[in-house]
């Protein structure tokens, strides 16, 4: 009897470690880059045979082009490129593969694998709705619509709500928007008006205007790209953990894949310079849907582990890697690539995956605003890939 309550005792135990457990991650990318050849300046290359012909296209752009700023190209076990180039940082030196920029809207991908890392717990459905969280709302106008928009609905991009931050005015009460743009707003700058708009918008005013919004389509209807829907999963994964977005993301995330110089929800660590007429984005208004800060080390730190199955399960990959319309979660999707993208006041980043046989090539860039190529070094590397 003891015997067989054993057996069964550790048959359990197996099936609670095998049923969809995810893998502790273990990467040491930047002893990769040390082990790269040195080129000149702060360009590494991979002197394997196999990458040739990609490391020869990569060296002309870079030396030869005005390609700016900070470059990987990896697969699953090599880093084939690295780069910093003609873009300065703040301390006037060229920039190198662990300069960090803003990512802004890469920082998806990072919100919804938290998402999905309560819903393997148990913790979290994706058929659960705004209801399920805020029902202290109900007293709002419009609550009975944008109660009943899900998970699923806001990690896709079919939530109906407008855009926070592109169409303030659709998404904040008219009359709050004229309050605040009140005396000599519109002289202000567009970085003062933004700090001057957002300082006075705490969590309780942003999720009364989102059920009082009456610029919400119907929920599920159709594709619609808002920061809405993301900032609002933010504060889902501070309801239901305790903890605040950031502590959550640095337990599940950063800590786990060592990525020692990035940062959610921090100011001031930015150390890539950027045009004059830029400014840098204040993490406080763009929690969940742009807020971290990172170098392209690093995210290939992040993107190998959650593509290899480091951070999530394959039930979890395989939602998160399911489009409608184009988006999964986090992800845009096509066939055999996924990528994101990010643009702030500062920065165009542009992540890239591109999947043939079960083998991936990682591509990510990091440039001032509107200098980003990455979707020409796709274009070329994809072919000999």
């Amino acid at each position: 009897m003891k015997k067989k309550l054993l057996i069964l005792t550790l048959s359990f135990i197996l099936l609670l470690v095998g049923c969809g457990s995810s893998k502790t991650p273990s990467l040491d990318i930047e002893t990769d880059i040390n082990n790269l050849s040195n080129v000149e300046g702060n360009i590494y290359i991979n002197e394997k045979p196999e990458y040739q012909k990609m490391t020869d296209w990569l060296l002309y752009e870079v030396k030869e082009t005005n390609l700016r700023g900070s470059v990987i190209v990896a697969t699953d076990d090599d880093i084939i490129f690295a780069s910093g180039t003609r873009l300065l940082d703040i301390d006037g030196n060229e920039v190198t593969p662990y300069t960090t920029y803003e990512i802004g809207s890469i920082t998806k991908s990072f919100t919804a694998t938290c998402i999905m890392k309560l819903v393997e717990e148990g913790k979290l459905s994706l058929d659960n709705t705004l209801k399920d969280f805020f029902p202290e709302y109900n007293y709002c106008s419009n609550y009975d619509m944008v109660s009943q928009i899900t998970i699923s609905n806001m990690l896709h991009m079919r939530s109906g709500l407008p855009d926070y931050l592109n169409a303030t005015e659709q998404f904040f009460n008219e009359e709050l928007v004229a309050k605040l743009s009140s005396g000599d707003f519109q002289a202000k700058s567009l970085e003062d008006k933004l700090r001057s708009f957002f300082s006075q918008i705490d969590n309780n005013l942003f999720l009364e205007n989102a059920f009082n919004c009456a610029n919400v389509k119907t929920p599920d209807s159709e594709f619609e790209y808002s920061n809405t829907n993301y900032y609002l999963l933010s504060l889902i994964i501070e309801k239901i953990t305790g903890k605040k977005y950031q502590e959550y993301v640095n337990e599940i995330i950063l800590q786990p894949c060592k990525m020692s110089t990035t940062s959610s929800m921090t100011d001031g660590n930015v150390t890539a310079s950027f045009k004059t007429n830029a400014f840098l984005f204040d993490t406080s208004y763009s929690k969940g849907a742009g807020d971290i800060h990172s170098n392209v080390v690093d995210l290939l730190k992040f993107e190998r582990s959650l593509f290899g199955g480091y951070l999530l399960n394959e039930a979890s990959m395989k939602e998160i890697l399911n489009p409608i319309d184009s988006y999964g979660c986090g992800w845009f999707i096509g066939d055999g690539e996924y990528h994101h993208g990010g643009n702030t006041p500062a920065f165009d980043t542009k992540n890239y995956i591109i999947e043939k046989d079960g083998k991936r090539l990682y591509i990510t860039m990091f440039a001032n605003q509107g200098e980003n190529r990455a979707e020409t070094i796709v274009e070329y590397l994809s072919k000999w890939f």
